[in-house]
């Protein structure tokens, strides 16, 4: 039988659940009272990363994962990782993302990683609180709060202040910059206008779309007000700047035949919800049309719309999409409940969707046939009933430091001295908001997709260190690998799974420096970081030309 046999990937899947379950119930304990060197909050593909690399020099380290799983979006739908340029993902990330592992073996790569490093690992406990004395931070405040059994995380903690941790130096991994903004360190979210940085590509954009679907819920009446899935959101200038992030969702595993677990609708679903589709059906409104702008800025093409797709699961640039653009606007600074209402909505979007399109009499025959075939594919996420158990956050706070990784950087206008790892997506975004317009319903900007700003390093660019520390003056003993200090735009490049887990593996390295020299993160000697890394294989100089596969 061959490797890519269906019987093999399902008992590898299966193996990959069974050994995830029995290496968690194996990783160390966090005790009460024990004090750390190194604190990793997030266990997500940076974190591991991060974890690793500081225990391997010798730090006492504690994972904090808020969920019960480890990997984040590696793991939780990533399967097929954005690399970008091939060539710019070095480090120990290489060898495990060249396998292109499913979801449960990734996992299992990562508590198997921890667990031979002697990394402790606490799952489902989030911060609350940081203490910080004279600008380094002392301890942080985590409060119990698991996910429920759909993958989704609580309003509430169970226990507030469940456990302290305490520890020398803090490398802040989460999506969301939680860490960071509880440590008083200067952060942004949205979009910066094109003069804050001199971005050419910053700021509010044109719709990406526009559909003759008429807003209000009494068609022609504004005082009626909107339909359910349009935002009231302010469209700014072009160009200038707003507080709006692309859009989230989930990397679903659908499947079409065979067995599956099932797509059930929300216990709350209510038919008005999805008006907005059931005119553009009955209206013959083609909403499965969009358009994006692919590797160059003249490169229109047609992008297509869907809500179920094999395989990479992803999102769709066009209204008819798995997910409510500008929905989770709110997101990236709002508070635990905030954030606990978008995912769960997210996640309900897609259940009441599917139960709409299988039982309206409006859909089209080919929509229903499609909805009523889909299913979830079991041995990805069995245990939260086939739902990802983790939202795609592509984006929300970034640190503000003494250096920003900007356009500027992209188009090859930089060479900072001080790279601990390479980036080299383009730019890539997806629609920030659903509103009316002139009577109509648009999708507003998002239209750039693997955009590269120049030809001679393929878009490649370094990423410096001085973009994962804060300012030494709000917090000396914090690194930040993931919301590290960029804008907007140079995040929609940086924001890709191998870029954030090399960062971390830098951030671990460093961290581990500081803790044995006692020294502030923003002092370690980068003449002593620098061939730490090259020994790790890191690459932190742009290579000339693309080199073969490291072995």
């Amino acid at each position: 039988m061959s490797f890519d046999s269906q019987p093999r990937r399902t008992f590898l899947r299966q193996t990959a659940c069974l050994v995830l379950g029995a290496l968690a119930a194996r990783l160390p304990a966090a005790e009460a009272g024990v004090a750390y060197d190194v604190c990793v909050y997030g266990g997500n593909a940076s974190g591991v990363m991060a974890a690793c690399a500081a225990a391997k020099e010798g730090a006492k380290v504690i994972v904090v994962e808020p969920s019960r799983w480890l990997g984040g979006m590696t793991g939780g739908g990533l399967m097929h990782i954005d690399w970008g340029r091939e060539e710019a993902v070095s480090g120990s990330t290489r060898p495990i993302l060249k396998k292109d592992h499913n979801d449960a073996q990734y996992r299992a790569i990562f508590a198997e990683m921890l667990k031979s490093a002697g990394v402790t690992v606490l799952f489902e406990h989030r911060v609350s609180a940081a203490l910080k004395v004279d600008g380094v931070i002392r301890s942080i405040d985590l409060d119990l709060a698991p996910f429920d059994e759909y993958g989704c995380p609580p309003a509430q903690p169970t226990k507030a202040m469940a456990h302290v941790i305490k520890a020398k130096v803090f490398i802040d991994c989460s999506y969301e910059g939680d860490l960071m903004a509880r440590s008083g360190v200067a952060y942004a979210f949205g979009r910066e206008a094109k003069s804050t940085y001199g971005e050419s590509l910053a700021g509010a954009q044109p719709p990406m779309s526009v559909y003759a679907i008429d807003p209000y819920v009494k068609a022609g009446d504004p005082t009626t007000g909107l339909l359910p899935g349009l935002q009231a959101t302010p469209v700014a200038p072009v160009g200038e700047a707003d507080k709006l992030t692309m859009g989230y969702g989930f990397r679903w595993r659908f499947v079409f035949k065979g067995e599956s677990l099932p797509i059930e609708p929300p216990a709350n679903y209510d038919p008005k919800q999805f008006e907005l589709y059931r005119r553009a059906f009955q209206q013959g409104v083609d909403i499965l049309s969009g358009r994006v702008l692919r590797g160059q800025l003249d490169g229109w093409e047609k992008s297509g719309g869907r809500v179920y797709s094999g395989g990479a699961g992803n999102l769709a640039r066009a209204l008819f999409a798995p997910t409510n653009y500008g929905h989770n606007a709110s997101y990236p600074d709002g508070d635990y409940a905030t954030r606990a209402q978008i995912w769960k909505e997210q996640q309900d979007f897609v259940r009441g969707m599917t139960h709409f399109l299988r039982t309206d009499p409006s859909v089209p025959a080919k929509q229903k046939e499609v909805a009523l075939s889909a299913g979830l594919e079991k041995g990805a996420f069995d245990d939260t009933k086939g739902y990802p158990h983790q939202l795609y956050v592509r984006e929300a706070r970034r640190m503000v430091s003494d250096y920003v990784v900007t356009q500027k950087d992209m188009e090859g206008k930089a060479a900072p001295a001080d790279s601990v790892g390479l980036a080299s997506y383009g730019v890539d975004e997806w629609p920030y908001a659903t509103v009316a317009l002139d009577g109509k319903v648009a999708l507003m900007g998002g239209y750039y997709s693997m955009l590269y700003l120049e030809e001679k390093n393929r878009g490649i660019y370094q990423i410096p260190y001085r973009s994962i520390v804060p300012k030494k003056a709000q917090c000396e003993n914090l690194l930040v690998p993931v919301c590290v200090s960029a804008s907007h735009i140079a995040m929609t490049s940086i924001r890709m799974e191998p870029v954030w887990m090399i960062l971390g593996e830098s951030a671990g390295v460093a961290a581990a420096m500081a803790v044995k020299s006692g020294q502030a993160v923003q002092d370690v000697p980068y003449a002593d970081l620098q061939p730490k890394l090259r020994a790790l294989h890191q690459k932190l100089d742009i290579p000339k030309k693309k080199e073969p596969t490291q072995k």
